[in-house]
């Protein structure tokens, strides 16, 4: 995380990492989550957490979601079911489930396929939130796998280069791929200059902007440090993202 992302160190509080899960599985069952779905979906956040991701993690994100359980956007107990399936692929609806419990289900699927065929390529619609991206690609890592996670959300907040106008939402990636006994290559971004929960971040701090991260509602880019304004379009990824991205699509194309 960048030095503008953190907690003033006078506002930190520093909790034990079972205490902050535990919090996080009654607050899911309370909203509705069966205690498999909660237990998953705080693993989640706190694995976000401690891999650094703090805007996709408890503090930043479960208040957004227990707001939207309170305004009935996410079934807390969904009937995930598949819609269609072949020997290495399948679709699955998630009955507008939370995201964190039922991506994990889909990458089970996957890595079974995978372990059979080669390959396993599973998609879900009608779903929630997913949180990291990294957690779900890592998990093929214990099987010597290279997983691969993407998803196209709402809202718009993108604007394509030189226009004027949202097109898309943040639309993240995330490759994962083992390293013999190196440290796993896990590469997860935003395909916008930053995340959308890092501006939620960052505003509910109070730090300001880096230059080029935002534009103004006519596309301009924001060129110097500023506040998060209360109306602007995200701009689309640039500089290291784009080495990653290389590095990622290399492991997926090398065979």
């Amino acid at each position: 995380m960048l030095e503008r992302f953190l907690v003033p160190e006078q506002a930190r509080v520093f909790v034990q990492p079972e205490n902050m899960l535990q919090a996080a599985i009654e607050i899911f069952e309370k909203c509705g989550q069966s205690a498999e779905d909660a237990a998953l979906s705080a693993e989640v956040l706190l694995t976000s957490d401690l891999r650094g991701c703090e805007s996709h993690g408890v503090s930043n994100m479960l208040r957004v979601y227990v707001q939207m359980y309170g305004d009935q956007e996410i079934n807390p107990t969904p009937n995930v079911r598949v819609t269609r399936e072949t020997d290495v692929t399948a679709n699955l609806d998630g009955d507008t489930g939370l995201g964190l419990h039922v991506l994990p289900k889909a990458m089970e699927m996957a890595i079974e396929k995978a372990e059979k065929h080669g390959m396993g390529a599973v998609t879900v619609h009608n779903s929630r939130h997913i949180g990291m991206l990294a957690y779900h690609s890592m998990m093929p890592l214990e099987h010597d796998m290279i997983g691969v996670t993407t998803t196209a959300g709402n809202p718009l907040s993108m604007v394509p280069t030189h226009a004027a106008e949202k097109m898309f939402a943040t639309n993240p990636w995330a490759w994962a791929a083992p390293a013999r006994n190196e440290a796993p290559f896990v590469f997860d971004i935003a395909t916008t200059q930053v995340a959308g929960n890092k501006l939620r971040l960052a505003e509910r701090i109070g730090a300001p902007m880096e230059p080029a991260w935002i534009s103004d509602v006519d596309g301009a880019p924001i060129m110097e440090e500023a506040p998060l304004p209360d109306d602007y379009m995200m701009l689309s990824v640039w500089r290291y993202s784009r080495a990653g991205l290389s590095q990622g699509l290399w492991f997926c194309s090398d065979g």
